[in-house]
């Protein structure tokens, strides 16, 4: 059976998509991920520092000093043959990963 989704591909992660609505999918309510704060925070302080430099480090505690939260997700399974398949974010967004694209 097929994992369904209508979703979008993730521009640098080809085997990555992210979706609203998935069939053949089932949440694991009982189970969280956790993508701790300090791992998002490097990943954004590295989008910030490229060519985004005024001249003074006003601003660099200021973003040092944000108070960031945890991202928690839900583990997502193939509703047949219970593979994990994706995760369900707090905005209730499935991102996928490792699926192959079907076009039929």
């Amino acid at each position: 059976m097929r994992v369904k989704f209508i979703g979008n591909r993730h521009e640098k992660y080809v085997t990555q998509y992210r979706a609203m609505f998935v069939l053949n999918c089932k949440v694991v309510e009982n189970q969280r991920l956790r993508l701790p704060a300090d791992s998002k925070k490097k990943r954004n302080d590295k989008k910030k520092s490229r060519g985004q430099y005024n001249g003074n480090n006003n601003n660099l505690h200021g973003i040092m000093s944000e108070d960031v939260k945890d991202e928690v997700f839900k583990p997502v399974c193939c509703s047949v043959c219970e593979t994990e398949v994706a995760v369900l974010d707090e905005d209730e967004i499935y991102h996928f990963f490792n699926v192959v694209p079907s076009y039929a």
